[in-house]
């Protein structure tokens, strides 16, 4: 077999939360009195929380709350509109299904907390499907590091370069790439032709070209 494991990001990957994170972030700052665009969080698409939060206070040159009760609050916020919209992506469950019956081992690898990965993965019935769940939360770098794949892989008890890692963003890449995992992308349409996705081995339109990968 090409790949012995297939490892996703949820964020942009398995789940459309994009605009309900970047729409979290834009509530939670002008809460506190700061008028964050649509485009300087656009700008910001793959950064953990803390990290948008303290970029955020650099550029504005203000912290009026801590950073960690900014994360809490942008997370709160996110995830209660992820859990009630259930926003998965197209194909998902089928793509899930093919790689499952390919013998392929599946596991996620995310910047989000891990008590939204379980959550997410339930509500959208997709939950069997995973091996496990890697949240960066839980170790000691966030991506563009590599941990949060390395740990899944470890866990899948799979060598790094026998796993697929599936991203959505350059940081994401980048953290895979460093893992030594081959890796295919699957851009926003409106970045599908930045040329930095030339880093990944494959890039993609959608989830059900991934199974054809292992022809």
């Amino acid at each position: 077999m090409k790949f012995q494991a297939v490892i996703f990001d949820m964020d942009g990957v398995l789940i459309d939360s994009e605009p309900f994170w970047k729409q979290a972030g834009i509530d939670v700052f002008d809460q506190i009195g700061i008028a964050v665009s649509q485009q300087e969080m656009q700008a910001l698409t793959g950064m953990p929380a803390a990290g948008i939060i303290k970029t955020v206070y650099q550029r504005y040159q203000q912290m009026p709350v801590p950073v960690e009760e900014m994360v809490k609050r942008m997370n709160d916020c996110a995830i209660s509109m992820i859990l009630e919209n259930k926003p998965l992506m197209p194909n998902v469950p089928e793509t899930l299904e093919k790689l499952t019956a390919l013998g392929c081992k599946l596991a996620v690898a995310s910047a989000s907390p891990r008590y939204l990965l379980e959550q997410i993965t339930e509500r959208c019935g997709i939950a069997r499907y995973f091996q496990y769940l890697s949240s960066a939360t839980e170790l000691d770098y966030n991506k563009p590091h590599p941990q949060v794949y390395l740990h899944a892989a470890h866990q899948l008890e799979i060598d790094p370069q026998a796993c697929l890692g599936i991203e959505d963003s350059v940081l994401g890449m980048t953290a895979v790439k460093a893992a030594s995992m081959h890796c295919a992308v699957i851009p926003a349409r409106m970045e599908r032709n930045d040329p930095r996705w030339s880093l990944a081995d494959y890039k993609l339109e959608q989830l059900t070209q991934i199974p054809k990968l292992f022809a």
